[in-house]
């Protein structure tokens, strides 16, 4: 008799930009603010000042009215947002988001595995960024 192995979906990298996009859809219908935490590592794109450096993590806000371009893709998450009077174009691998909570609900956090990012995961997207895009300014504090 073969004994079948349990597999989580959290452990299935594939399955996680799709509960990432449910839980930032379910935050908002629920009229609570997003928040991301995400492990930063050298393949994360994000205001290195901002950065606590306890843990080399980030908390960011991710609602809609915080963010611009919002995209959430297989291997990363993109954005612009402003901190202080400057944009900046946001970019998390997938892999480096660790958790996601209503700022109003701490108490409903829901944590996700981080993992290393390989250079290869991110190779093919540097050379598809273009510097020269026009990047809005609206954004809420």
């Amino acid at each position: 008799m073969q004994q079948s192995t349990l597999v989580l979906p959290l452990s299935r990298p594939e399955f996680k930009p799709y509960i990432v996009q449910a839980l930032l859809d379910w935050c908002e219908n629920e009229g609570f603010t997003p928040y991301m935490v995400a492990v930063v590592d050298d393949f994360t794109q994000v205001p290195r000042e901002y950065v606590n450096r306890d843990d080399d993590s980030i908390v960011l806000c991710v609602s809609r009215e915080a963010t611009h371009q919002f995209q959430i893709e297989p291997e990363e998450i993109r954005f612009h947002a402003r901190f202080g009077e400057t944009s900046h174009e946001i970019i998390i691998p997938m892999n480096r988001v660790a958790a996601l909570f209503p700022k109003e609900n701490p108490d409903l956090m829901s944590y996700f595995p981080v993992t290393p990012t390989t250079p290869g995961q991110q190779q093919n997207k540097a050379a598809e960024t273009n510097d020269d895009e026009d990047i809005p300014v609206f954004t809420k504090v």
